[in-house]
């Protein structure tokens, strides 16, 4: 599978677990951490960390997600 369709699967499971991030701005950061970790701020006034460590929980249940699939 090409990099561009697990990175719609990963915007997919980033916008199914916080569904009041806009599609766009999840799709305009390109997968770049910091990015989402800025988007989970400002629209759920998660602190810097809290953020960082919910995105790291759903980055790695979709990876082992890819790794059972494959």
């Amino acid at each position: 599978m090409s990099n561009d369709y697990h990175a719609r699967l990963l915007r997919g499971e980033i916008l199914t677990q916080w569904t009041l991030l806009d599609a766009k701005a999840v799709e305009l950061s390109n997968g770049e951490r910091d990015e989402i970790v800025n988007l989970l701020t400002t629209q759920y006034g998660f602190s810097q960390q809290r953020a960082a460590r919910e995105l790291d929980r759903v980055w790695q249940e979709f990876s082992e997600k890819m790794k059972r699939a494959a």
